[in-house]
């Protein structure tokens, strides 16, 4: 593998395989970084507006001063800069939320403050992926703008600046992540450890609007168009009988289940998008559709669910008399390629 020296980062990899920032954020950077007349403007990029904005503003200066609190910022982004890339690992930022709640607790209540701080300051090393992977400067900064997206959604369910999808936010800093239209892809393996591992494109709805279909399937076709053209590498050591890369998507949502279909219409913009899905499997996710339906969070009284909607008294229906709400594991393959006989390929806007 080649080592592409451009300082401040390597690029591994011709294609890239990874970027990572080749020195560590001391305290004194971070706290810099942080208090620097540009961040106000930094947030605003990275999609953080309104009471976020104010309140992480007033937050800053509190946070910096404390000695504790600024070493785990600093250490959490060194964490999110280590590498964006394939394989890069994902900063464990779940495992160090407890510890980092317990700080915060002594400039305000709530959770993620930390890092939402963090990952402010660590922007560098997935804006560099997103450069050798063809993204744009603005699509680079609306895909980092998820950041202020999932604020807005933690303080819809629990009234407060904070933020709860650790998880997801690292692996948006992987750089594995972009945003094409209303949808949102992700790249993963699936079938791990099997004759079948393949690369394949996760579809993932974030709630910015409606589920128009002409803009859902716009977006799908953006999707193939970047990542057949941006990860073509990702094509090649593909297992007997696979689609080609950038033609196979599949999405793990409370949006994947045919009781939308069914219940609302398959011209509905919610039935539509169901079925447009071949179900692979489904589980029970009753606290799934209570958060994204409801922005309710348990312990929730189910009875008690407004029902202003279709959806939502569909929903809390079925959350009231124990039917509960299954979240599906969807698979979806466009412009299916000649020679893939015997695969069942729903097309895309089946």
């Amino acid at each position: 593998m080649s080592v592409r020296r451009d300082s401040p980062f390597e690029v591994l990899g011709d294609p890239p395989q990874a970027v990572r920032a080749t020195e560590e954020l001391p305290s004194a950077a971070v706290a810099q970084m942080l208090s620097a007349p540009s961040t106000p403007a930094l947030l605003e990029l990275l999609g953080i507006t309104g009471d976020d904005h104010s309140e992480l503003s007033a937050l800053i200066g509190p946070a910096l001063a404390d000695p504790e609190i600024l070493a785990e910022i600093t250490r959490a982004a060194n964490l999110l800069r280590v590498s964006a890339g394939l394989e890069a690992p994902a900063a464990a930022l779940d495992t160090v939320k407890e510890q980092h709640n317990a700080l915060q607790r002594r400039l305000a209540p709530g959770e993620g403050l930390l890092s939402i701080l963090a990952l402010v300051v660590s922007t560098s090393t997935v804006r560099a992926w997103h450069r050798e992977r063809g993204l744009s400067t603005e699509q680079s900064w609306e895909v980092l703008a998820d950041l202020g997206q999932q604020m807005r959604v933690h303080r819809r369910s629990s009234g407060r600046l904070g933020l709860h999808q650790l998880a997801w936010m690292a692996l948006n800093w992987r750089g594995r992540l972009v945003h094409l239209g209303r949808l949102q892809f992700d790249l993963h393996r699936t079938e791990k450890g099997t004759e079948n591992e393949r690369w394949v494109i996760g579809a993932h709805i974030p709630a910015t609007g409606p589920l128009d279909p002409t803009a859902v399937e716009e977006s799908f076709s953006q999707a193939t168009a970047y990542f057949s053209t941006h990860y073509a590498d990702l094509d090649t050591a593909r297992p007997p009988g696979a689609v080609p890369f950038g033609h196979e998507f599949l999405c793990d949502s409370w949006l994947v289940n045919p009781v939308l279909t069914e219940e609302l219409g398959a011209d509905s913009n919610l039935g539509a998008f169901a079925r447009r899905w071949e179900l692979l499997s489904s589980e029970r996710s009753d606290e799934g559709a209570a958060f994204f339906v409801f922005g309710q969070r348990p312990p929730y009284d189910a009875a008690g669910l407004p029902r202003r909607t279709r959806l939502e008294r569909l929903v809390a229906e079925r959350l009231e008399d124990g039917r509960g709400w299954e979240s599906g594991h969807g698979r979806l393959v466009r412009q299916r390629p000649a020679g893939a006989q015997g695969q069942k390929t729903p097309s895309a806007s089946s």
